[in-house]
């Protein structure tokens, strides 16, 4: 399949970002000439937002994060269309130590930390790289997106969805019809969150930023601290799934591996939140993130507006003398593709002023 087979698969309707991008990036070519490497998730709705890269005259290289499997009939058929349709892909992020791109497409800054600097700038997807690149004194400028409210279009909305179809079809059983207990109410578990409330079910959260936790009893949600282990063994006891989005490492290794029996256990982190003295049988998906059992790790309405963004990012790093150091998308962009993101799919503002976590307070 070739990147316009893609387009005609994903139509219009469910990506309307990414066609209008093509479209207008084909058009104008605003990246010609440059050299870009890619690296986030190589999974079937991807090939769009490469097909926009492409399209505006960049050179392209895709490489897929380390934490994921290359070799996923997913990630196959996405290689296949990459090869298919001239575009380099590269299976070992080392082999490429000796070339420069001028632009990366980041996710987890794996690639500033594998090869260095680019010769431009890079743009970054995730908290995690968010974090590492706020850490480091800089050379080069990089335009994050993490702190969009258009990023939690996927990590509260379409995070949640896949969460659902995922146990779904890994257990049999209903999601919507059983208990839950969440490890962590950030973007990812605030996701979980709304979808246990939106169709009735029964779940607690355990959280240990006190305001988080105050966030979440605002919401009407029952929220207790990790280090409450009473309260923490009756949550359990109470319920049928038991999901992590806590986003640090190991954080079961503080309760009894045999609370945990006859609980239906998943991890939406990038990270092994379950611990060593889970084994990987125990854990959907073998402990990796459990979205990442499916075709597309999120639905395609919701990676959407964040594809688009993150390119569109590309275009801040190429506009005046940006100065080295971290910056996010700016705000009216920010609010532009929200507002046209819920005018396509009537989706209410109140929805997301509810859920999402203000801008202003990843800064607080």
């Amino acid at each position: 399949m070739t990147f316009e087979d893609y387009f005609a698969c994903y139509g219009a309707k469910d990506a309307p970002f990414m066609h209008e991008q093509w479209l207008k990036w084909r058009e104008l070519q605003p990246l010609k000439g440059l050299t870009g490497l890619h690296c986030v998730p190589l999974v079937p709705n991807t090939l769009l937002k490469i097909a926009c890269l492409v399209a505006a005259g960049m050179e392209i290289t895709a490489v897929n994060p380390e934490c994921l499997r290359n070799d996923t009939p997913s990630c196959q058929r996405a290689v296949a269309c990459l090869e298919s349709s001239g575009v380099r892909y590269v299976a070992d992020c080392y082999d490429l130590r000796q070339q420069r791109f001028d632009i990366y497409f980041d996710c987890g800054a794996e690639l500033y930390q594998k090869l260095g600097r680019p010769a431009i700038g890079a743009v970054e997807l995730t908290g995690s790289g968010d974090d590492f690149y706020r850490r480091q004194t800089l050379d080069f400028p990089v335009v994050s997106i993490d702190r969009t409210l258009t990023k939690q279009l996927e990590t509260v909305f379409g995070t949640a969805v896949s969460a659902a179809l995922a146990i779904e079809e890994l257990t049999g059983y209903n999601p919507a019809e059983k208990s839950w207990l969440i490890f962590g109410f950030g973007k990812i578990g605030r996701g979980l969150a709304c979808y246990c409330q939106k169709y009735g079910v029964s779940f607690t959260v355990v959280e240990p930023c006190p305001n988080a936790c105050r966030a979440a009893t605002a919401l009407g949600i029952a929220c207790i601290s990790p280090l409450d282990k009473k309260a923490v063994a009756e949550a359990v006891s109470r319920s049928d799934i038991v999901i992590t989005a806590s986003g640090k490492k190991a954080i079961m290794d503080e309760y009894p591996v045999e609370w945990f029996e006859n609980r239906i256990l998943a991890n939406m982190g990038i990270y092994d939140e379950f611990g060593a003295r889970f084994c990987k049988e125990r854990v959907l998906n073998h402990k990796a993130p459990l979205n990442f059992v499916l075709e597309d790790p999120t639905p395609i309405q919701y990676m959407d507006p964040e594809f688009y963004a993150h390119n569109l990012a590309a275009l801040d790093l190429l506009e005046g003398d940006r100065r080295p150091g971290v910056y996010d998308l700016s705000l009216i962009q920010d609010n532009t593709i929200i507002r046209q993101w819920c005018q396509y799919h009537r989706v209410s503002d109140k929805d997301i002023q509810k859920w999402f976590i203000p801008r202003d307070e990843f800064r607080a």
